[in-house]
């Protein structure tokens, strides 16, 4: 049985999680296992492939001003936020490792993270149509992948009790009229970030059917990027 190893990376730089998952993508097409990175970020905007800059409400500028970054990115999906209390997951895989096709693997994504919620006592629902995971008229959860070579990058953006007023920068995936929410804003018991981090882990692996592999240590992750990085410039 393929086995997904995963970790919890605390908060981290934007930048650093591309660094991470590009390094894993590489390994991954030498016939690397599947590996899903979880952590948070602190302010970040990111831009997918077809974004339009129009649903930027500030211009980066003023977003630099307040400590908000900006980023073009390979994602599918438009323009959207992360930030503290936003659980996000960057599962690196060969699609053929889940045996799915691009639908299927972004589908069983939005499946963990809806029974996820369902768990809290949450109703949620996947909108293909919209993509992204909702409960009512509102967004919980993003999901954008970039696949190449049938390699996975990017991944989701789970609202947990996230700070909603940054998505006031922005019009959130060019939908004009609709909005956002949270577990918070639900009036659910929100998980610290580690167990909710754990939780998806184990859902994620479930649903490609996949066993769980041991948490792999944060320093230990960062340090081998570290070395890498090193490593690249010497050479």
């Amino acid at each position: 049985m393929i086995r997904l190893d995963w970790t919890f990376l605390g908060r981290l730089a934007y930048r650093t999680a591309l660094r991470l998952q590009y390094d894993h993508a590489r390994k991954v097409a030498a016939g690397a296992g599947p590996m899903l990175f979880l952590m948070e970020h602190p302010p970040t905007i990111t831009l997918g492939r077809h974004a339009d800059p129009s649903n930027l409400k500030l211009g980066t500028e003023e977003l630099g001003r307040r400590g908000i970054g900006v980023h073009r990115v390979k994602r599918g999906g438009d323009v959207t936020c992360h930030g503290p209390g936003q659980l996000m997951g960057y599962p690196v895989a060969s699609l053929d490792s889940a045996a799915a096709a691009v639908p299927e693997w972004v589908e069983g994504h939005a499946e963990a993270i809806v029974r996820f919620l369902q768990s809290h006592k949450i109703h949620a629902r996947w909108s293909p149509r919209t993509p992204g995971v909702w409960v009512g008229p509102k967004k919980i959860a993003a999901l954008g992948f970039h696949i190449s070579r049938r390699v996975s990058t990017h991944g989701f953006a789970l609202n947990l009790d996230a700070d909603l007023s940054l998505f006031d920068t922005i019009v959130p995936c060019g939908l004009k009229d609709r909005g956002v929410t949270s577990m918070q804003s639900l009036g659910a018991r929100v998980p610290s970030m580690e167990k909710a981090a754990a939780q998806m882990a184990g859902l994620v692996a479930e649903t490609f059917g996949w066993s769980l592999g041991i948490s792999r240590p944060a320093d230990r992750i960062l340090d081998v990027l570290e070395d890498c990085s090193r490593n690249c410039a010497a050479g």
